[in-house]
């Protein structure tokens, strides 16, 4: 019984940061009248990766990472494969920063979630311009780089709220 009780916590704990995710993201995909609303529905794939594989690598991980890029692609009828590879360089990128540096402030997280998103959003500029064999947009990419970054504290907020409702922190930590 105990086994089946551990089982089931350690699959609650890799798939709530999946779910809260693709459960936000919902919300995000209603519809619009403006195409400017466009580009703030991939805000909480963007900002999920980044908080959960930097505050809670034990519970993320790069086939989450992958699995979230393939809902993406599919609800965003991109082709296939360019917010996979988006995701999984965010998701790369998240977590050696939350390795070299071990923030606790938020300010300082933000911060390192602005040069991550920066650094993800130009690498999707290039591959969604090599894949279209023209370059796109470029305040089109900056509009959503500067949403993506704006709406992170309010989101982050949320997972916050879930890391605490749903997974426990002495999970986290080994016991003795």
């Amino acid at each position: 019984m105990a086994e089946t009780k551990n089982f089931c916590a350690a699959i609650a704990t890799y798939t709530i940061p999946p779910i809260s995710i693709i459960l936000i993201d919902l919300l995000f995909y209603i519809p619009r009248s403006s195409d400017i609303w466009n580009f703030i529905r991939l805000v909480p794939f963007y900002t999920g990766i980044y908080f959960w594989s930097s505050q809670r690598s034990d519970a993320f991980n790069g086939i989450s990472a992958f699995l979230l890029g393939t809902i993406a692609d599919v609800m965003s009828a991109n082709p296939l494969g360019i917010n996979i590879m988006t995701f999984l360089c965010l998701y790369f990128l998240a977590s050696r920063l939350s390795a070299y540096f071990n923030v606790k402030r938020f300010s300082y997280s933000w911060l390192l979630f602005a040069l991550a998103i920066t650094l993800t959003m130009l690498f999707k500029f290039l591959i969604t311009s090599i894949f279209n064999r023209m370059w796109i947009p470029i305040n089109a990419a900056l509009l959503e780089l500067l949403l993506t970054i704006t709406l992170y504290p309010l989101l982050a907020r949320y997972y916050i709220w879930v890391e605490r409702r749903y997974i426990h922190l002495e999970d986290r930590y080994e016991k003795i």
